[in-house]
């Protein structure tokens, strides 16, 4: 016979799949949001909405308990207000810090670091956090001299620094200004602390102006590595995947 006028086969479609409850049993503990089933530990039970609602609650509880976490030992977001860092950081910027990395590391002369500082008094404290580079740590002495910082007497010439041969017309000195306004003044850095500077240094509120002079370790927060504004500045900056300090 041609295959085309052979008789097709008789089919019959499989039976619809049963509905829940309906031949099959479900496990209604495990279908549970697990606060509605801790409920029903206690002998309350709930309904669909119930459940529904808890369901999203427990979401939202373990996004915030996730987020307070990474605010506190991973990361942070800040905004600078000010222009103290410009041009490296210019005023309305906006970057992430990185926190959790100096749980194995020590921030290295050099870096930018943000830290708190204290703008009320040791009576009325009202810590904010600073973004500043780190030019020396304990043991070590500071002088601007030249235009140069000098640390341990040797000029720092590293395009990180300020310095007169700075490719960046507006990086090229340090100002002698406050506690450093004689160019023969040396600070010995103090055991356990930093010393910072802003890279505007004609317009930088910082070491060279408190009354103590220096950044203790314990308030130091991280490294900002992630520039997320302005637009046009978006990546990865302070030497963080190869980008210059």
């Amino acid at each position: 016979m041609p295959e085309e006028l052979k008789p097709i086969e008789s089919f019959d479609p499989p039976p619809p799949a049963s509905a829940p409850g309906e031949g099959a049993e479900v496990s209604e503990g495990h279908s549970k949001p697990w606060l509605a089933r801790a409920l029903q530990r206690l002998g309350i039970e709930t309904s669909p909405f119930a459940d529904w609602v808890l369901d999203w609650v427990q979401v939202i509880a373990i996004a915030g308990v996730l987020a307070l976490l990474t605010m506190n030992f991973v990361v942070v977001r800040m905004r600078v207000p000010t222009g103290s860092m410009e041009p490296t950081i210019v005023a309305g910027s906006s970057f992430f810090v990185d926190k959790i990395s100096f749980y194995f590391r020590k921030p290295q002369a050099g870096d930018i670091i943000v830290f708190w500082h204290n703008e009320g008094t040791d009576e009325a404290p009202r810590w904010v956090r600073y973004v500043k580079r780190l030019i020396a740590t304990g043991g070590q002495t500071v002088q601007i001299k030249d235009c140069y910082v000098y640390v341990n007497g040797v000029p720092m010439t590293d395009d990180a620094f300020n310095h007169p041969g700075h490719p960046h017309p507006e990086r090229q000195c340090y100002y002698n200004s406050g506690k450093m306004n004689d160019p023969n003044e040396i600070l010995v850095v103090p055991p356990g602390h930093y010393f910072v500077l802003g890279d505007n240094s004609r317009n930088s509120l910082d070491g060279r102006f408190w009354e103590f002079p220096f950044v203790c370790e314990d308030k130091f927060i991280g490294e900002p590595f992630l520039k997320v504004w302005p637009p046009d500045q978006i990546g990865f900056m302070n030497g963080y995947f190869g980008n210059p300090r």
